[in-house]
């Protein structure tokens, strides 16, 4: 028997409110405080923004490695960024980072594979915001993607979700948000947290079982950024890296860690790898709740 408990957070997000308007003032620690109570000894997280130092960095290497930048751009970074690629310490490294984000800019990042889709709000949001996803790119309701469009079901959920019966079907407090939106621009969200890393050492050392896994075709947030970072935690390496398959067919790639972490790639994912790989992602999710090797 299990029971499934779908969080909105931070407050004030998706269906979520406060009866006190001050109580969707919140920030990376006390909207993390919050969310802990649900804790029950384990979590799962999937391309998670951690600190922009892991995450930035390796979109340019992550950029080289899906062909979306050459050779000689991507050695021109080196040279001049000296593996800095956050914030620029000379001019040739500004151009070399300009010329790295235009290319960047001509697909998907979320998934460099698809169609790049209307998704975005007319004026661009600067990336140490956009990283916290709280002023994420979301769809101008009266601009329609194509029916091709993996977005298109972005827009279709505008309407499902504002729909009554929806609603009830989900026992939504009348009464309590108005319009639903998939990514409130507005919310009074303070960036209080440049590093979640000390976070994820400190619940996985005290006993939390954790499974990290990303789609391995998100240029956001690069699997290679993803496994930086567990590498820095220093864990000792308890079954090494191999493949794990689904139907007789590799689904992904996956390696466990000391204190019970867990690093999963997912074939053919996206930023949100559920979204794209539901399947697969069920089969990952489900194994890993049974405490059964991936």
């Amino acid at each position: 028997m299990a029971s499934i408990i779908f969080l909105d957070s931070p407050v004030c997000s998706g269906f979520s409110y406060a009866r006190d308007p001050k109580g969707c003032d919140v920030g990376d620690y006390s909207s993390s405080l919050q969310v802990q109570r649900f804790l029950n000894k384990g979590y799962l997280i999937g391309n998670p923004i951690t600190d922009p130092k892991f995450e930035k960095n390796f979109q340019v290497q992550g950029a080289h490695g899906f062909g979306i930048i050459s050779d000689q751009i991507y050695e021109a970074a080196m040279k001049n960024c000296k593996g800095n690629y956050v914030k620029p310490a000379n001019q040739l490294c500004a151009e070399v980072l300009e010329t790295i984000d235009n290319l960047i800019s001509e697909i998907t990042d979320a998934h460099v594979l698809y169609k790049k889709c209307v998704v975005a709000t007319p004026k661009p949001i600067d990336d140490a915001v956009r990283r916290k996803f709280l002023l994420e790119e979301s769809i101008e309701r009266n601009e329609a993607p194509g029916l091709d469009c993996f977005t298109y079901g972005y827009y279709l959920a505008y309407f499902w979700m504002n729909n009554r019966m929806t609603r009830d079907a989900l026992g939504i407090k009348g009464g309590t948000v108005g319009e639903w939106v998939r990514c409130k621009k507005e919310l009074p969200y303070t960036q209080d947290m440049p590093s979640s890393i000390p976070y994820h050492l400190n619940l996985t050392t005290r006993g939390y079982r954790a499974l990290v896994y990303s789609g391995d075709h998100d240029l956001q947030v690069p699997q290679l950024s993803t496994q930086a970072w567990i590498r820095s935690l220093n864990f000792s390496i308890g079954d090494d890296w191999r493949a794990w398959h689904l139907d007789g067919q590799a689904a992904g790639f996956t390696i466990t860690y000391a204190n019970n972490l867990t690093f999963a790639t997912v074939k053919g994912g996206g930023h949100t790898a559920p979204e794209y790989q539901p399947e697969e992602c069920f089969a990952m999710a489900q194994r890993w709740l049974d405490n059964k090797p991936l």
